[in-house]
């Protein structure tokens, strides 16, 4: 069975018909809900957000309930062959299977008449009409007030939001304000017993006194209406019959019966109370209707759905309109006036000459239980007809076993009300039948001994039932009490449990012994639609279910028949809150038929469970966060360990080396100059400005063009380390020669973002060896070096090479056809950097190192150097950092220069 929800006096009663019928038949009964768990009462009768349907081929029937399932979900289903019975829902586009509804027409019909035999000729509609239900209502009513010659007006139609209490109320209030403090209307149907229920508190919220300004009748004879004041009269649609008649529809068709087209249950009840106008307490009078002939619903395949012909409308009353037809102040009726009689019993129950107001008729309305029910008429009437007969009182035994049988009938709140006006008129009846007895035993006692002993037995059978009545009554508000601290209990569990003990079901209460399983969704690539139902935790007294931990099952297959109850309905409720959807809740047990909210402690359990599933799916996101956070705060903290120590070890290498280290925010126009900087130019360090010009403007000004262009072309984006030496002013005016070299950082962009360099005094001594021993070993002639220095000076830039990762060395290879002339090797030497140098490795063959070039730069200066040489001079990149031939030290280097040189003469002169 599939339903919106499975809580409540509607669809709590009707899956209790439902179960009752298939556990007779030793099925078993899967109720599914496809609403929410955290269902608010605003979305509904919209149909919220519907959950998956499972089950769909383990079923071999499926009973539907007004909207739990859309049109599409119910084509698929029938599409697929699985027996299928809708109930409260209309004929659907595609759709072949019965549809079965209460008996809404007869229902509307009696409460019309009763309410035309008060004399009500301006009589109301309250409710929401977009039901297929509600809207069958509203629609027999029409017809019922044109049968009795009043032509319906749209003004009298209330329309509701749902079929709750609070948009009834609104709607009153609304009313009242509109018409000036009265209703256009004498007296109003419901819908609903909760539509009538929230309209009543309207009114009386406005002043309105009932039922003499308005006179209300409800639909569904919930509990609800019998407690409030005045107290409702309602129609019963006997829901429990309705999932009877469905259970046998669906059994009928998986026995390969057809069925299709619309069914009608035949039969409904009218219970008056005070709210229509009827004198309070007068009696509790049932009115049991039946469908007309001409109107009869096609009979549902071995089910009983014969019914006696209801008798027309009474007559009374109709003769006592006044002045426009109506009588305005509904006044109290006496008892049994205005009201129609009641139909005759069913012929399977009724005895022959028994009274209309009797246990036939009121018993089947006020009793539950069907089974047991004719045996208690039976008794009842017993021990009134030995009264009757012989003058005896029943026995206290007797008294005992009529009250457990009355409470083992679960009678309705108000039974008692209905039963004592049966019990006298039964007691009449068998006192006026032994009247009419002329035969008589000679010991029989006198007809005062009998009359007394009837009266005293009356007297015991009204307490004895008072007690029946009552024990169903306290059982319940000792259920209730128990439910409220087991809910109480699992809201502490929830909050408590892990979530091992959230899956293992450890929070359900102490003591729950029914079957209960936790199965959530799981993403499997197998399963169609990408998810499974896997098994996380199951509880309850069944055996063997264990095994079933850590199963998955397409939505389909779920729930497996181990996990359902051979004995109760099992419940299968979602297991969300909000947007979230963790699977599903399976739990087996009976639900409360007269709850006036559908939120049964099932629902309750899914929503709780949900948030808290949710709630640890966000503790563990936490933690997993607050774990990175402290990795990350931790790896932080090492890394500012280890940039302290580098910049201590640069200082310390700054003030051993005393070299001054400078930075310069290229985008902010703002240089940073340490301490050791400003000692070099003899500054106090707290004067020393942050202008890049505090620099720049103390280069000697021989030097500052090299300077500037240096740094111009690292600003443009230039590569290339910077290395230049210059001369520096000082504080006192003398000229110190530094050498300053520097690393530029550029942005995403390739934009030069920041300058770091360092600036080193150069020697003066130092300054003029170098100068002298440039002398030596460089020919001022030719330009070319000797082969020491040559080594001296390419072993240093591999060295610098490996150390500073931004510097790069590269060499190149130069062979002449003949021995260069000195004009060739001036030209040469013209193309080379102030830090590049050459060397005449062999008569014909010179080698050229380029300090500071990368590979780019280095094939850039071979082409010039072609072009400038002219042709036969062969120019070949033969080694350098960033290439094949980076390794090695200087001697082997120049030996791969020779070699590539000679290679090269050779393909030539193959080629030639």
């Amino acid at each position: 069975m599939a339903s919106p929800v499975l809580g409540g006096y509607y669809f709590g009663r009707v899956l209790a018909g439902v179960a009752r019928v298939l556990h007779a038949g030793s099925h078993r009964v899967v109720a599914v809900q496809t609403y929410p768990a955290d269902l608010d009462r605003a979305e509904f009768p919209v149909a919220p957000r519907r959950r998956t349907l499972v089950g769909t081929t383990r079923f071999d029937g499926l009973i539907v309930v007004t909207t739990a399932l859309d049109d599409a979900a119910l084509r698929r289903i029938d599409d697929a062959g699985t027996p299928l019975v809708l109930i409260g829902v209309g004929p659907v586009e595609g759709v072949s299977a019965p549809h079965l509804g209460p008996d809404n027409a007869g229902g509307v019909r009696a409460a019309i008449d009763h309410l035309v035999a008060h004399g009500h000729r301006r009589i109301g509609f309250l409710g929401n009409t977009d039901q297929t239900d509600t809207h069958e209502r509203l629609v027999a009513y029409r017809d019922a007030l044109l049968a009795h010659g009043i032509e319906p007006r749209t003004d009298w139609l209330y329309r509701t939001r749902d079929n709750q209490e609070a948009s009834a109320e609104a709607a009153a209030r609304r009313l009242v304000e509109r018409d000036g403090g009265m209703l256009g209307t004498t007296a109003t149907l419901a819908a609903t017993d909760r539509n009538a229920v929230g309209f009543m508190r309207g009114l009386h919220a406005e002043g309105l006194p009932l039922p003499s300004a308005q006179a209300v009748i409800g639909i569904d004879h919930s509990d609800l209406g019998a407690r409030i004041r005045p107290r409702l009269s309602s129609v019963d649609l006997l829901h429990d019959a309705v999932g009877e008649r469905a259970a046998e529809l669906v059994l009928a068709m998986m026995r390969g019966e057809r069925a299709t087209g619309e069914h009608r249950l035949d039969r409904s009840t009218l219970v008056l109370r005070e709210s229509c106008g009827c004198e309070a307490g007068a009696r509790g009078a049932v009115v049991v209707t039946s469908r007309p002939p001409d109107a009869a619903s096609t009979s549902v395949p071995g089910g009983n759905g014969a019914a006696a012909d209801a008798p027309g409308p009474g007559d009374r009353g109709k003769d006592s309109d006044r002045g426009n037809g109506e009588r305005r102040g509904n006044e109290p009726c006496e008892p049994g006036a205005g009201r129609p009689a009641a139909t005759a019993a069913p012929a399977a129950t009724a005895s022959a000459g028994m009274p209309e107001a009797g246990l036939d008729v009121v018993a089947p309305v006020v009793l539950a239980r069907e089974h047991g029910r004719d045996a208690w008429v039976a008794a009842v009437r017993r021990v009134l007809t030995v009264a009757a007969d012989q003058g005896l009182r029943a026995p206290a035994p007797a008294l005992r076993a009529l009250a457990d049988a009355t409470a083992r009938l679960r009678p309705a709140p108000d039974a008692l009300e209905h039963l004592v006006p049966s019990i006298h008129a039964e007691a009449a009846w068998t006192a006026g039948r032994r009247r009419r007895v002329t035969a008589r035993g000679p010991a029989a006692p006198g007809r005062a001994a009998r009359r007394a002993a009837l009266e005293e037995t009356v007297r015991d059978v009204v307490v004895a039932l008072a007690r029946g009545t009552v024990v169903g009554t306290l059982g319940r508000a000792g259920r209730l009490e128990a439910e409220m601290a087991e809910q109480y209990e699992v809201d502490l569990e929830l909050m408590r449990a892990d979530g091992a003990a959230l899956r293992s079901l450890e929070w359900l209460p102490r003591g729950h012994a029914s079957l209960a399983a936790l199965a959530l969704w799981v993403d499997d690539a197998e399963v169609e639609g990408g998810r499974a139902l896997q098994v996380v935790g199951v509880g309850g007294s069944a055996s063997g279910v264990e095994r079933l931990v850590g199963t998955s099952y397409a939505p389909h297959e779920f729930p497996p028949p181990e996990l359902t109850d051979p004995t109760s309905p099992t419940l299968v409720v979602s297991v969300g809150f909000g947007s979230s959807d963790r699977g599903v809740l399976l739990v087996s047990g009976l639900v409360d038929t007269r709850a006036t909210s559908t939120r049964a402690r099932h629902n309750h359990w899914a929503a709780m469970l949900a948030v808290a599933l949710d709630a640890e799916d966000t503790l563990s996101a936490l933690e997993a966060q607050r774990r990175e956070l402290a990795d990350a705060a931790e790896r932080e903290r090492v890394l500012a360990l280890e940039v302290a120590a580098s910049h201590e070890r640069t200082a310390l290498v700054s003030i051993a080396s005393h070299d001054g280290t400078w930075d310069w925010d290229v985008e902010a126009g703002r240089v940073r100059y340490s301490d050791a900087w400003a000692r070099i130019v003899g500054c106090d360090p707290a004067h020393v400005g942050d202008d890049p010009q505090e620099w720049l403007g103390r280069v000697h000004p021989d030097d500052a063009r090299r300077v500037q262009s240096a740094v111009a072309a690292q600003l443009s984006g230039s590569h290339e380390p910077f290395d230049v030496e210059h001369r520096l002013r000082t504080a006192d005016g003398r000229h110190v020669v530094v050498r300053c070299r520097a690393v530029t950082v550029h942005d995403a962009g390739g934009r030069a973002a920041r300058m770091v360099g360092a600036m080193a005094v150069v020697p003066d001594v130092t300054q003029v060896r170098s100068e002298l021993r440039e002398r030596v070993l460089v020919d001022t002639d030719t330009g070319l070096v000797a082969r020491d220095l040559f080594v001296d000076r390419l072993e240093r830039a591999i060295v610098r090479a490996r150390r500073v990762d931004a510097y790069g060395w590269q060499v190149l290879a130069v062979g002449f056809t003949s021995r260069p002339q000195a004009t060739s090797l001036h030209r040469l030497h013209g193309e080379l950097d102030p830090n590049d140098c050459a060397y005449g490795a062999a008569p014909h063959d010179v080698v050229v190192l380029l300090d500071g070039a990368d590979v780019a730069a280095a094939r850039d200066r071979a082409a010039r150097l072609r072009a400038i040489l002219g042709p036969g001079v062969v120019v070949e990149h033969c080694a350098g950092s960033g290439t094949a031939a980076a390794g090695g030290d200087a001697v082997e280097v120049l030996r791969r220069a020779g070699d590539c040189l000679g290679h090269r003469r050779a393909d030539v002169l193959t080629h030639a």
